[in-house]
C-alpha cells in the first residue's frame, strides 16, 4: 500500500546521483538531467555513484538515483552501510535496460514523467532481503534471490558482445531467447526448503524468492509481489513444470499478453539449499558450495517515491 505523504510543493533539495556526461562532481557545469531537474523547479546537485552518501546536505529532501536496476541496489545498499544516517526518500530515474524496480513502482520510463512524481510525493515502504550463510558477515537485496536457470543466463549474457547501438527492448528480446534455449535443455536439480514448519525437498530448474514482481529480461514471476507487505514471493519451477515456463516466454516473445500461473509460497523467512554450483543475488552472480542459507526480510527499511504501479 502506497504511503501518501505531502512534501513541499515545489523547489526541493535533490541530491542527483549518476555519472554526469559533462561537468565534474562539484556540479560546476550542469549535466542535461540536473538541468531538466532545475528546468522543472527543484535545486540539483550532482554526484558520482561513489559518492551517493558521502556529505549529504542536512537539507537534502530527495536522493535521486539515475540508472538501471544495478546502479539503484548500488546506491541503496551504500545506503544500508549508513544506518540509515543520512535516510531521505529515493527517487528513480530509469535509464537502465529492464528497470524492474521502476516498473514494478509504476514509475514511468520518461525522466520528465519521472519528475513529476516528485511534486506531490507518493512514498512508498520498500523492504530488504537479508541473506546469512554465503559469506562472513550478512548479504542483502532488494529483487531477488535465487538458483537455477537465472545465474546461467547471467554469466551467459556477461560473456556476449552486444551492439551498442542496440535498444532496450532488443536486448531484452536476446536475453529471452538465450533463456528459453537455457530452459528446454537446464537439468533439474535437488532444492531443499524450509518455510515456517514445513520442509520439502524437489527436483527444479528455477528457485527465486522475490521481493519485487519482475526479474531479469522483465519476467513478471509473480505479478502480486509487494516490496513493502513484509513477505517474499517464493516461485520454483519443477521439471513438471518446465514447459509453462517455456510458453511463459514464447508469449513474452510474441508481444502476448500472458502471465506465468504458477503459485508462489509467501514467507518473510525461509533457509535453502541447492544441488547446483551457482546462485545470484540481484544482478550478482556467485559460486555457491551446497550449503544452507537463511533468507529473512527488513522491513520498511527505505521509502521511495512511487507511482501507480500497473502489474
Amino acid at each position: 500500500m502506497l504511503c501518501s505523504i505531502v512534501m513541499k510543493e515545489h523547489g526541493k533539495n535533490i541530491r542527483l546521483v549518476h555519472n554526469p556526461t559533462a561537468g565534474d562532481d562539484t556540479n560546476g557545469d550542469k549535466d542535461e538531467l540536473c538541468q531538466l531537474i532545475e528546468n522543472l523547479g527543484h535545486n540539483c546537485t550532482v554526484v558520482a555513484k561513489q559518492h551517493a552518501v558521502k556529505k549529504i546536505d542536512p537539507q537534502t529532501d530527495i536522493i535521486a538515483l539515475a540508472g538501471g536496476d544495478g546502479t539503484i541496489r548500488t546506491a541503496v545498499l551504500a545506503l544500508l552501510e549508513k544506518k540509515l544516517k543520512f535516510k531521505r526518500p529515493i527517487a528513480i530515474l530509469p535509464q537502465g535496460t529492464a528497470n524492474n524496480i521502476a516498473i514494478s513502482l509504476g514509475i514511468p520510463l520518461d525522466c520528465e514523467k519521472a519528475i513529476g512524481l516528485w511534486n506531490d510525493c507518493k512514498l512508498k515502504k520498500f523492504d530488504v532481503g537479508m541473506i546469512l550463510g554465503l559469506a562472513e558477515k550478512p548479504l542483502h537485496f532488494i529483487e531477488s534471490i535465487g538458483f537455477g536457470v537465472f545465474p546461467l543466463l547471467m554469466e551467459k549474457m556477461d560473456k556476449k558482445s552486444l551492439d551498442e547501438d542496440l535498444s532496450a527492448e532488443e536486448e531484452i528480446k536476446i536475453a529471452l531467447q538465450q533463456l528459453r534455449e537455457l530452459v528446454q535443455t537446464f537439468p533439474a536439480k535437488t532444492l531443499k526448503i524450509k518455510v515456517g514448519e514445513s520442509h520439502f525437498e524437489t527436483a527444479c530448474i528455477l528457485a527465486e524468492v522475490m521481493n519485487i514482481p519482475s526479474m531479469g529480461p522483465r519476467l513478471i514471476l509473480s505479478s502480486n509481489a509487494d516490496p513493502g507487505d513484509g513477505q517474499f514471493d517464493i516461485i520454483i519451477v519443477t521439471e513438471k513444470q518446465r514447459q509453462e515456463l517455456i510458453d511463459y516466454i514464447d508469449g513474452l516473445l510474441n508481444g502476448s499478453n500472458v502471465a506465468l500461473k504458477i503459485k508462489p509460497i509467501r514467507a518473510s523467512q525461509l533457509t535453502m539449499e541447492w544441488e547446483g554450483k551457482k546462485i545470484h543475488i540481484d544482478d550478482e552472480c556467485r559460486s555457491y558450495s551446497g550449503q544452507q542459507i537463511k533468507i529473512s526480510l527488513l522491513e520498511n527499511l527505505i521509502e521511495i517515491v512511487a507511482g501507480e504501479s500497473k502489474l
